[in-house]
């Protein structure tokens, strides 16, 4: 009997051992991958990680590169230790338009200076040159919201139009002050995530184009943000590939960029997939967002020349969005009951602990005062005051 129960007692403490050593290579293996958990939401159910894998860490460490951008979700990350502070310098050889200071001050320009006349639909303070002539669908078709144009001398309202969308460009920011696309379910597919992240062959000869080494992720710890996004093109390769053009990127943190923003862009596509159709303008404001390497105004882009151009480093990121559901004659079929939304969202990290999106809900009216643009001004000015004053109601 006692040998049995020796025997017993020795399988026991066996088995307890192999337990121990299993929990021992789980807890390693979680805490290497990134401290992982399992979320079941809308999308199915996804890997949510809560800080970058330490593999990734020793990677990018060694390596000296940036952070390959992943749909991975980041959690609870650690506040900023550290703050730079950099002067700003002059970043375009070209001279540039006459701004107010406002504008210097904002780190975005306001509409291109010339006559302010009174649109056909009755809109007061549109240049029709640049708001009107869009086709139904085209991301302008209601407005443009800084009046830009497509003129080398306007080095920050340029305007460029792709397929897939269309942006204003600035090269002080050498980010975009805003991108515009219209998104419908025709819009979304089964085309792959490209990840061919790389400078704009558009932009103008002897304008610098910002590359995805530019980031510089592993000193500054910034996203490459997309503002259009990759899962809005899915329906030919091109499209998706189109999305990673570096003039459709600013630096977002982490925080921001994989989780308000992700968790808000993915609700614009339910919007879409329950047969309505939207137009949407989103870009950065201000100078100073906080990731978890300290908060930054600027990342400076040095050439082996030793020319260095400075990336604005955005404080907020805005987004407005116009759905109604899906027909034709979209501007006479927008009326009072259209939604609307508009968000404001802090580029830092943490802000996710009150909260989703919602909590950075305002109103269009408050993103136009504080950028200066003007947004849907195609609409009949009844219709626009009243939408624009709107603080979506989810």
């Amino acid at each position: 009997m006692a040998k049995k129960k020796s025997r017993k007692n020795g399988s026991k403490r066996v088995l307890v051992s192999i337990l121990s050593v299993l929990i021992i290579i789980l807890a390693v293996a979680w805490f290497i991958g990134g401290k992982p958990y399992v979320e079941i939401g809308a999308e199915g159910v996804s890997l949510v990680q809560t800080e970058e894998p330490l593999v990734l860490q020793v990677y990018h460490a060694v390596k000296g590169d940036e952070e390959e951008q992943s749909d991975v979700v980041l959690r609870e990350p650690q506040e900023p230790q550290n703050t730079v502070s950099q002067e700003p310098q002059n970043t375009v050889s070209q001279e540039p338009q006459k701004v107010v200071d406002s504008e210097i001050a904002s780190g975005v320009p306001e509409a291109l200076e010339g006559p302010r006349t009174t649109s056909s639909t009755g809109t007061q303070g549109s240049n029709p040159a640049a708001d009107q002539g869009h086709a139904e669908d085209n991301p302008l078709f209601l407005g443009n919201p800084t009046d830009a144009f497509t003129d080398t001398s306007l080095t920050l309202n340029y305007l460029m139009v792709k397929p897939q969308y269309t942006l204003s460009y600035n090269t002080q920011t050498m980010c975009p002050n805003w991108v515009a696309w219209h998104l419908d379910t025709s819009n979304m597919g089964d085309a792959d995530r490209m990840d061919d992240f790389r400078p704009d062959p558009e932009l103008p000869q002897g304008w610098y184009g910002i590359k995805k080494a530019d980031y510089q992720y592993n000193k500054y710890g910034f996203d490459r943000g997309h503002v259009c996004p990759s899962a809005d093109r899915t329906t030919t390769k091109e499209d998706n590939s189109m999305t990673f053009l570096m003039t459709n990127m600013v630096p977002q943190s982490p925080d921001n960029n994989r989780v308000i923003w992700m968790h808000f862009e993915n609700y614009e596509r339910e919007l879409a997939k329950a047969g309505n159709e939207l137009y949407i303008v989103a870009g950065p404001y201000g100078s100073g967002g906080t990731s978890s390497k300290g908060t930054f105004e600027q990342i400076p882009v040095t050439l082996k020349n030793g020319q260095t151009y400075n990336m604005n480093v955005p404080a907020y990121t805005w987004k407005v969005v116009l759905a109604i559901p899906q027909g034709e004659g979209d501007l006479s079929r927008v009326d009072e009951s259209a939604v609307i939304i508009a968000i404001n969202v802090p580029n830092k990290m943490g802000m996710q602990k009150t909260g989703d999106w919602e909590q950075f809900l305002c109103s269009v009216d408050e993103i136009e005062e504080l950028t200066g643009y003007d947004f849907f001004e195609l609409l009949p000015d009844d219709i626009e005051n009243k939408l624009e004053a709107k603080v979506y109601e989810k």
